[in-house]
């Protein structure tokens, strides 16, 4: 009787490390999940500290909290996006007239997407500096990104001087784009400070 109770659990450790397949009568990982995968509770995680050569393609694993029921397992692709979360694209804008771009369509559906703005910088002419007071002035440029018509538009500006109608300059500009898909863009928060140069924002962003 001991050898038979000595073979039943010697079985049994043996199915407890078996693969486990849902969905699939041919497990190809220790849990393997062919179809939808519900999440009620929360997700034991951990830190991903390196990433290998051999690692780089991995995909990001996310709960969607709006599914219905809340808690479906879906994966985050790159592969398979037309935009990923945050993008980065260079501009080159040649043949400027003067020093200004007033208005530029970028063509990003405002309600898809938020534009900023990173490494600007102009290759060609100088503005030419004018008595400004006691000093000489070259202006100041204006440099952002703004919504018009449902799409983010660019401007690149000189409030103040113009280059000579002769001199010729080249802007180059990154934009950073984020997909609203993941992330949110908070409202304005105006404050009005009384004529200082100093004080406390009217309100904080509600983080929910």
């Amino acid at each position: 009787m001991k050898i038979i109770y000595s073979l039943y659990i010697l079985l049994c450790s043996g199915a407890i490390f078996a693969q486990v397949g849902i969905g699939t009568d041919t497990p190809q990982a220790d849990l393997h999940v062919v179809g939808d995968a519900l999440v009620q509770g929360g997700l034991v995680t951990t830190n991903l500290s390196t990433v290998s050569s051999s690692e780089e393609d991995f995909k990001l694993v996310t709960r969607i909290t709006n599914s219905n029921p809340v808690g479906k397992i879906t994966i985050l692709d790159p592969d398979y996006m037309d935009v990923a979360p945050i993008n980065t694209v260079d501009y080159h804008f040649v043949n400027v007239h003067l020093d200004n771009l007033s208005d530029v369509d970028l063509m990003y559906d405002q309600d898809k997407y938020v534009v900023g703005v990173a490494n600007f910088r102009h290759v060609g002419d100088a503005v030419q500096k004018v008595p400004g007071g006691d000093n000489f002035s070259i202006g100041h440029f204006v440099v952002r990104t703004f919504k018009s018509g449902g799409t983010w538009h660019l401007e690149i500006s000189n409030k103040e001087l113009d280059l000579n109608v002769s001199d010729s300059l080249e802007y180059y500009i990154t934009l950073i784009v984020y997909n609203k898909l993941y992330f949110r863009e908070f409202p304005a928060i105006i404050t009005n400070l009384g004529g200082s140069n100093t004080g406390t924002a009217s309100s904080v962003p509600v983080f929910e």
